[in-house]
């Protein structure tokens, strides 16, 4: 950008109430009476948000909305070092990051009342959250494969374990790694459930994988791993989600499939919160659009993900590819929380090394 157009971008970025500083985006003020903030990842996820959600509210209401991109924990971090006016309306990441803002006390109660569509999301989404957000997808993680290596595939998380345990597979089995954020933790807390006493039961997790660990090439770091090992002919088999599985076995006329395990596919994804001190009605009202039929169909079927609204009725091609909503895990945050040190010493010890 040269000066003169960067300057005039700054101009009118500061008319807005939005400064650019390294890449970020940073709130002056309260900015115009009718202009939102929503924290956001970037990639397609942003570009959907901005598609579905934040343009069709921005028509219907006449209040700007700015998406920012950014990680959760920078998201999170902003949230907590702000005094006064916060940088953000909406704070809308990963759960783990929205309960330190609710034990923060930085975001408001919501209800049915301030946000009518919560009426319409089962409890099982809402749960986690002290009463102040909601999740508004969920993707999930169960078993994918390639279907001309695994001839008939698996049908549950007990078969997968048992037959990678004894080499069917060979060593072409891929896993979550605990410490990269890929979920591991909730598919290791799955093995807790089927293997131990519940799925706080971090020594039968890790027993469990421990007996797989032979034949387990690759401990993958990236969500987009699990495709990537598939299609290249790397890996025969391990979990992935559902969403992404599902978009490269359409591209690739099925080299991979996904199953949706007996026990249940182990299933998150981010939480919708109002922001104390910032322009809390307007962002309820964007969080009651967000968390809608009409919104909820249109993005998740833009991102192949499950909507968290009970309205929704998918289309003939995600209607019987998608875990029902009845049929998903959801792990509760603050036991995961609770044991992620504990379970990340007994990885480094018995997994890592």
């Amino acid at each position: 950008m040269d000066t003169a157009t960067r300057r005039t971008f700054l101009k009118r970025s500061a008319s807005l109430g939005l400064a650019t500083i390294g890449g970020s985006y940073l709130r002056i003020g309260h900015a115009a009476d009718n202009h939102i903030y929503v924290t956001s990842s970037g990639g397609s996820f942003l570009e959907n948000v901005r598609k579905h959600m934040a343009e069709p509210f921005e028509k219907q209401s006449g209040v700007k909305v700015t998406l920012v991109p950014g990680t959760n924990p920078a998201h999170a971090l902003k949230i907590l070092s702000s005094r006064g006016t916060p940088p953000y309306d909406v704070a809308a990441f990963g759960g783990m990051d929205i309960y330190r803002l609710i034990r923060a006390k930085k975001l408001v109660q919501v209800d049915e009342k301030s946000v009518p569509s919560l009426a319409d999301v089962p409890d099982k989404f809402k749960a986690d959250w002290d009463g102040c957000g909601s999740m508004y997808d969920y993707s999930s993680v169960g078993i994918a494969y390639r279907p001309d290596k695994i001839q008939g595939g698996v049908k549950s998380w007990k078969e997968f374990v048992e037959r990678t345990a004894a080499g069917e597979f060979g060593k072409q089995v891929f896993f979550n790694n605990l410490s990269s954020n890929v979920r591991g933790a909730e598919v290791l807390s799955m093995f807790g459930k089927i293997y131990g006493s519940g799925y706080g039961d971090i020594q039968a997790s890790i027993a469990t994988l421990e007996k797989m660990k032979p034949h387990i090439f690759k401990f993958f770091t990236a969500f987009n791993d699990p495709v990537v090992l598939l299609t290249s002919g790397e890996g025969a088999i391990g979990p992935g989600w559902d969403g992404r599985t599902f978009i490269a076995e359409d591209s690739t006329k099925g080299m991979v499939k996904w199953v949706n395990p007996a026990e249940g596919a182990v299933s998150s994804g981010p939480v919708m919160g109002v922001v104390k001190g910032g322009k809390e009605d307007l962002a309820k009202a964007f969080m009651n659009y967000a968390l809608g039929a009409e919104a909820q169909k249109a993005f998740c079927e833009a991102m192949l993900y499950g909507a968290v609204n009970r309205k929704v009725q998918y289309s003939e091609k995600l209607k019987d590819r998608l875990p029902g909503i009845d049929s998903v895990q959801l792990v509760d945050t603050e036991l995961l929380i609770k044991n992620m040190s504990a379970l990340l010493d007994l990885w480094n010890k018995r997994i890592a090394t």
